[in-house]
């Protein structure tokens, strides 16, 4: 794409944003989704002839039929527009174009058996499900494989930094930078898994799902059974019983996943963005970088920003995909056709928001002084631990002690606190225990939760 023709763009994924999101042109343009009808209608002409013998293909022609689709090209793909604009359908015009190639290959007696009993519906479950199973394949999941990696290795490096804990946004107990990062990483997991083992769902059971034409003309084949084993030779589940569309379980099931991950990963960029803006995390600059227009000293969490943003965009259109789809009017409205198209849309700014919180996180790293600085100033948050010993120690009104001793207030210090605990202690133990008490050492099992492995299984699968 020329800078000329990215400033024309009127989506902003064909624009500015088309070196980081054009691997799914691949898979979701209109020539993509052209070469996928081919690629549908060839494989599904050399199934059913060598299913039903109406016209034996010799091994050459059968590679010729292959050729025609693998090899489909830009100019292939005009050629199918220019009978569009004839025929002013899009599935029909692919028909029309493989009658061409395969009247130059001199296999003009395969005419009638291409689009045999099919819908278009037929054809575009299966083009869709393939382009979502291999966009999946070859874009998503090595996207979400690496922002996992990278969440790993920030959790690993502060799995012991110790920082304030906020519930509710007011200071709370210590914890560690590394495992507040794994929660996140632990929430994405299981999500991602049910990514990678979603199952996308066609067929080619003909206008309203019933196989009536193709039992008609060929009543001896099991079409159920030519269903089933021709999309599973392409990595797709036949729909078992459907209306002329595809049952769309499948794709909000996936869609749905996607959702869940993307509110995932923009609650890692909130939280990251405030951590920058309380400067417990810094960012590295270039020195060409400019942050402002009018304040120069700035160095703004863009990637962060711009990741929570396209992960609102496309969750906005993943929730409309999954809404709407599953609704169609008794056997097929065509609601459902302009939808599809924009697959490459949400699919496209979930990947953009994911490349943007990658390359944030590759760029942060904490600030020990200032982590340190906002313990410091909160004492009062050791008040849990302090209040708990003794309560261990038979002392029943504990937290009402602690209650009355710091709640709303913000002068005492440390030292304050733990002669209150002292002086109702009962125990040598309990004493020792809380003369050793520091606000980096209270951080519980927050290294070694950080560092389960369990959490890191998909960085490996």
């Amino acid at each position: 794409m020329t800078e000329s023709t990215a400033l024309l763009a009127l989506s902003p994924l064909d624009g500015r944003y088309y070196l980081q999101t054009r691997e799914l042109s691949g898979y979701f343009s209109e020539f993509s989704l052209i070469r996928y009808r081919v690629r549908v209608e060839v494989a599904y002409l050399i199934a059913l002839l060598e299913t039903t013998k109406a016209f034996v293909l010799s091994p050459k022609q059968i590679s010729e039929l292959q050729q025609m689709a693998d090899s489909f090209s830009i100019a292939d793909a005009e050629a199918v527009k220019v009978h569009e604009a004839k025929c002013h359908h899009d599935v029909k015009a692919v028909e029309y174009f493989l009658r061409d190639k395969c009247s130059k290959l001199a296999l003009a007696k395969v005419f009638p058996y291409i689009h045999f009993g099919l819908t278009s519906e037929d054809a575009n479950s299966v083009a869709y499900g393939l382009a979502l199973k291999e966009s999946r394949n070859k874009v998503i999941l090595p996207a979400l494989l690496q922002i996992v990696d990278s969440l790993a290795h920030f959790v690993q490096a502060n799995a012991e930094v110790p920082m304030l804990a906020r519930t509710h946004g007011q200071p709370a107990v210590p914890t560690t930078l590394g495992k507040e990062y794994a929660v996140f990483l632990s929430r994405l997991v299981p999500e991602i898994d049910a990514v990678r083992t979603a199952q996308f769902v066609a067929k080619v059971s003909g206008a309203v799902g019933t196989y009536s034409a193709q039992s008609l003309v060929f009543p001896e084949v099991n079409w159920i059974t030519f269903s089933n084993e021709f999309l599973a030779k392409l990595g797709l589940t036949a729909d078992p019983l459907s209306t002329q569309v595809v049952s769309a379980e499948s794709y909000t099931r996936y869609f749905q996943s996607l959702s869940r991950i993307n509110s995932i990963l923009l609650d890692c960029a909130r939280d990251s963005w405030q951590y920058i803006a309380d400067g417990w995390l810094v960012q590295i600059s270039k020195s060409s970088d400019v942050g402002s227009s009018t304040m120069p000293q700035k160095v703004n969490p863009i990637d962060f920003e711009n990741a929570e943003g396209n992960f609102g965009l496309a969750n906005a259109l993943l929730s409309h995909l999954s809404e709407k789809l599953p609704i169609s009017r008794l056997q097929r409205d065509l609601s459902d056709s302009t939808l599809k198209r924009s697959f490459g849309t949400a699919l496209g700014h979930t990947i953009l928001g994911i490349k943007s919180l990658t390359r944030g996180l590759s760029k942060v790293s904490p600030n020990p002084d200032t982590m340190s600085q906002a313990l410091s100033a909160h004492p009062e948050i050791l008040s849990e631990g302090l209040q708990t010993l003794l309560r261990a120690d038979g002392v029943g009104d504990a937290y009402e002690i602690f209650k009355e001793a710091t709640r709303g207030k913000n002068n005492l210090s440390l030292d304050q606190l733990k002669v209150i605990a002292t002086k109702h202690a009962k125990t040598k133990t309990t004493k020792q225990k809380i003369a050793s008490l520091t606000l980096e050492s209270y951080t519980g099992l927050a290294a070694q939760l950080a560092q389960q492995k369990g959490f890191y299984a998909t960085t490996t699968a």
